[in-house]
């Protein structure tokens, strides 16, 4: 058996990310006092909590709460590296097909009791029989374990199935004993370290429900976090709390979060402005020019890709499914435009292609080498061609194409709405859009009850942010193309990093330049306020932490 991989190969496979500034900036302008006083700290965030149930959750909202609440067998360094947490050390097989992880000493839940593999094993095999329901947070899960597929499958069609009596001899989830957790997969994953790290892959108490996420969004229940949670009302906030039983303990200097709801960037502004919270994690763009050389603006690189998502699934409008429409809609939207509008380049950069910059590539950035290898963007703004290739396919001034845009009502997406409306309108088509609530917008993509929509996707490596759009990773797929099932299949099974990212550039070019599937947009700084009196938090790949902050 070999060694666990070292840190500078496990870098290759991670999320690049910058911290543009820290606590160490120079001293704020800014006179307000903090919205919270001794040690608790108070976080606005941009919505709703709809689910705190790793094994359910994929909404960045939750998130926030659940970086908190739970750890997973690694974690992110402050240098982006993958590292363990929960775990100690672990070795793979020289076929790359079994992982075999050791626990680090005296884990315990919030509760006191222990912390053991046993807990793995049951997470694991109770995420893969939860229902469809759960069916986008568990792909990774399904994709690379050996039998979780079946596994899966048996469990959907078994009323009443109960993971801890069923039979899982078939399923590659095993623990050993207290300390030792073992994994058994159907292809290699050179960067399943990276996927152990947050979501379905963080283990739950014996005692969880297994299908069932209500208890989440009540107090009380134990944690392996640095927080555990104390009270939550999923429309105006929830607090969380030290846990005395982490293994870092120590390490928490923040006795307690309170992560507070507040939907309207102005809204936050104002609180923090007024000194009524310690973090407005989103302001506007002009907003956050305004504090521009305080120490009170925080910002870092994140690699996420913002789009325009077409349904061409099969619950999608007919003129969808036509890729010269598609293609026209996508000539006509100015880029350019788009950026100024949402705050200019200090805050967002233009993205010609799905795969954003930040990621590795074959010898460098995947999106820089994507960039230098065409001449030319096929996308790029034409709109008299839009004209005629609408009048190509029957859409005139006298029968005009008539889209229905959705997107979320948060941050710029109003703005943008506003924009992309003018922008098709001036090409002859007639646009409806409309704003919807956050689980509602979401709920909407997973079933596929959409014709367009603004889509976002923060994202870690090639393989994972382009298997997005496998049939098997949707719920209710809207992109529906054998041909990207297959792209992707290859380029997980090749050993060969090289190789594997040419399919990876290949599968790109596909969902943008030939299918225009997605209309790239843009690739966005992520901004936040602290209170200047706030220290010590740590920017760990794109998920801030607070429990080590101070307020001085």
């Amino acid at each position: 058996m070999k060694k666990r991989f070292m840190a500078a190969l496990l870098a290759a496979a991670a999320l690049t990310v910058t911290a543009c500034s820290t606590p160490d900036n120079a001293s704020s302008q800014s006179t307000s006092t903090p919205g919270t006083s001794g040690n608790s700290l108070s976080v606005a965030v941009t919505g709703q909590f709809s689910n705190l149930d790793p094994g359910l959750n994929t909404e960045t909202n939750n998130s926030y709460v659940l970086s908190h609440l739970y750890s997973a067998m690694f974690r992110r360094d402050t240098e982006g590296n993958i590292v363990p947490m929960l775990a100690e050390d672990y070795t793979v097989s020289e076929d790359g097909l079994t992982w075999t992880f050791t626990l680090k000493d005296g884990l315990k839940w919030s509760d006191g009791t222990p912390l053991t593999a046993y807990d793995f094993e049951y997470t694991y095999l109770r995420n893969l029989s939860y229902g469809p329901d759960n069916a986008f947070a568990v792909y990774n899960l399904v994709q690379y374990i050996d039998g979780a597929s079946e596994y899966s499958e048996r469990a959907y069609t078994i009323e009443n199935f109960d993971c801890t009596k069923e039979d899982h001899s078939n399923v590659g989830v095993r623990a050993v004993d207290d300390k030792t957790f073992q994994l058994k997969l159907k292809m290699p994953c050179s960067y399943l370290t990276l996927l152990m790290g947050s979501g379905a892959w963080e283990p739950l108490p014996q005692s969880t429900p297994q299908h069932d996420s209500t208890w989440s969004l009540k107090a009380g229940y134990p944690t392996s976090g640095p927080y555990v949670l104390t009270s939550v009302n999923p429309n105006e906030k929830a607090v969380a709390e030290k846990n005395e039983n982490w293994f870092e303990a120590d390490q928490v200097t923040m006795d307690e979060i309170q992560f507070m709801v507040m939907p309207d960037q102005s809204s936050q502004a104002l609180a923090f402005e007024a000194g009524q919270i310690d973090v407005a994690l989103s302001v506007s763009t002009e907003t956050l020019n305004s504090y521009a050389g305080t120490d009170n603006l925080v910002t870092y690189v994140s690699p996420g890709t913002y789009d325009i998502l077409f349904n061409t699934g099969e619950k999608g409008p007919d003129w969808a499914k036509n890729v010269n429409v598609r293609r026209a809609l996508a000539l006509a939207v100015n880029t350019d435009d788009v950026i100024e509008v949402l705050g200019g380049e200090e805050f967002y950069q233009k993205l010609e292609g799905y795969v954003p910059a930040g990621l590795p590539g074959i010898s460098g950035d995947f999106r820089l080498e994507a960039n230098e290898a065409r001449d030319s963007y096929s996308l790029a703004y034409n709109p008299e061609k839009a004209k005629e290739l609408l009048a190509q396919e029957g859409y005139t001034e006298e029968n005009p194409l008539t889209i229905v845009y959705r997107y979320p009502n948060s941050g710029t997406d109003p703005d943008l709405a506003t924009l992309l409306q003018e922008q098709w309108t001036s090409i002859g088509v007639n646009v409806d859009f409309s704003s919807l609530e956050s689980g509602v917008y979401w709920d909407q993509f997973d079933q596929g009850t959409f014709e367009l929509m603004r889509f976002g996707l923060g994202t870690s490596h090639p393989i994972v942010c382009l298997d997005q759009w496998t049939t098997g990773m949707q719920v209710v797929p809207v992109v529906d193309d054998e041909k990207i099932d297959q792209m992707m299949l290859d380029a997980k099974y090749e050993t060969d990093n090289a190789k594997a990212m040419e399919i990876c550039h290949e599968a790109d070019d596909y969902v943008v330049d030939e299918m225009v599937y997605v209309i790239p947009l843009y690739q966005k700084k992520t901004g936040l306020l602290v209170q200047s009196n706030v220290k010590g938090y740590q920017l760990r790949g794109t998920t801030m932490y607070w429990y080590s902050c101070t307020k001085e």
